[in-house]
């Protein structure tokens, strides 16, 4: 069952071009601070790594576990796709899953597909993701948008458990 909806419409399209060396979430926050995105979606995002970080499931099956962090060094290709939202309340798990976010910034939910060594991964974008390149000039792009109307707003629950110590994460969308 569908439990919000919230429209919005397609705004402005951002594409943007990553320097050799550069950390990829670095730069899509500095991005989105820069154009003003409060909310939106990354359409893609495709090039070479030499270190990748994700957070996911690394350890546990159970359904309740907080992920876990994968970091790879080596030659790799990327993708990925998400959405852009606010962070309204700070959330600080970087010693369990890596997700840090930090009250009034952007709120960046990116699953980053990785192939690294004949395998793939896909989690959570975190920040350590280093963008590879032989050339000075990187082929490294994303593609973002704005999307007005809409707002993912990111939140934390007062509600804690054992596994969430600190609020469990929600992201909360609201029509503007």
């Amino acid at each position: 069952m569908v439990d919000v909806i919230a429209k919005a419409q397609m705004g402005e399209v951002i594409w943007a071009q990553l320097d050799r060396d550069a950390d990829l979430y670095d730069e899509i926050m500095e991005i989105c601070r820069r154009e003003d995105i409060r909310s939106g979606v990354v359409l893609n995002i495709v090039g070479g790594l030499r270190k990748a970080r994700l957070s996911l499931p690394i350890d546990s099956t159970s359904a309740d576990a907080q992920p876990g962090i994968l970091e790879l060094e080596g030659m790799m290709e990327a993708q990925g796709i998400g959405t852009i939202g606010l962070t309204i309340d700070t959330y600080d798990s970087s010693t369990q899953s890596g997700i840090v976010y930090n009250a009034g910034e952007p709120n960046l939910h990116i699953h980053m597909t990785v192939t690294h060594a004949g395998k793939s991964y896909m989690g959570h974008l975190l920040q350590g993701c280093i963008v590879r390149s032989l050339h000075p000039r990187s082929h490294f792009t994303i593609v973002l948008a704005k999307t007005p109307g809409a707002l993912l707003n990111f939140r934390v629950s007062e509600e804690t458990t054992e596994k969430y110590p600190n609020g469990i994460p929600i992201h909360d969308l609201v029509e503007e």
